[in-house]
């Protein structure tokens, strides 16, 4: 994980490292045609989970793990440690438990203001929810999404960059967890500043 310039190593040997989160108010150099992966600062694409079964989790790009970590001070493990497994069930504490990272602080933006995502985005990756449960979203194979789609946050997804297509539209660009063969591969572009699939109602 990064942040900062702090590097965490998920190898295990690192543990309680607290880290300092910038606030969004306090990045005043906002960009409005960016890409994380650009910066070598978004993990590749995994299968966590399918179209039809979602779980909310961490999502893990090198920067946004270091705001979303289990509330403040709980700390996190790692993948290596702790895999994800698609099925309800109980966690397991002991595991829980064996921190590889806490953090001091992160920061949940207002509600619906996009304005306030995209000085976040400028400055870390950001941790979305949106509703991917419509067809429409579930079968994007390209270009920037502004279909139909509900209310309900059912799918975490992390914004890494934004942009304007040649078309004049205004866009996130966002990293899903379906494996490579969805999307562009993982990813998807969707309307920016329009609310758009509620991506902007849970945004940290």
């Amino acid at each position: 994980i990064h942040c900062n310039s702090h590097w965490i190593q998920d190898a295990g040997q690192f543990h309680d490292v607290k880290i300092n989160i910038i606030l969004y108010e306090n990045f005043s150099n906002v960009l409005t045609n960016f890409d994380w992966r650009d910066q070598d600062e978004v993990t590749p694409i995994k299968n966590k989970v399918n179209v039809v079964s979602t779980q909310k989790h961490v999502t893990e790009t090198k920067v946004d793990g270091c705001f979303r970590i289990h509330y403040q001070n709980h700390g996190i493990t790692t993948e290596e440690r702790y895999t994800y497994q698609e099925m309800q069930g109980t966690c397991d504490t002991g595991k829980q438990k064996n921190k590889a990272a806490t953090s001091t602080n992160y920061e949940t933006l207002p509600a619906t203001d996009e304005e306030a995502m995209l000085q976040a985005v400028t400055n870390q990756p950001v941790s979305v929810a949106i509703d991917g449960s419509g067809l429409a979203f579930q079968f994007f194979q390209g270009g920037v999404f502004n279909g139909d789609c509900g209310n309900s946050l059912t799918h975490p997804v992390t914004i890494v960059g934004c942009g304007t297509s040649e078309e004049g539209l205004n866009y996130w660009l966002v990293k899903s967890s379906w494996g490579e063969t969805w999307g562009e591969k993982g990813y998807f572009w969707i309307e920016r500043g329009v609310n758009k699939c509620c991506i902007a109602m849970k945004a940290s």
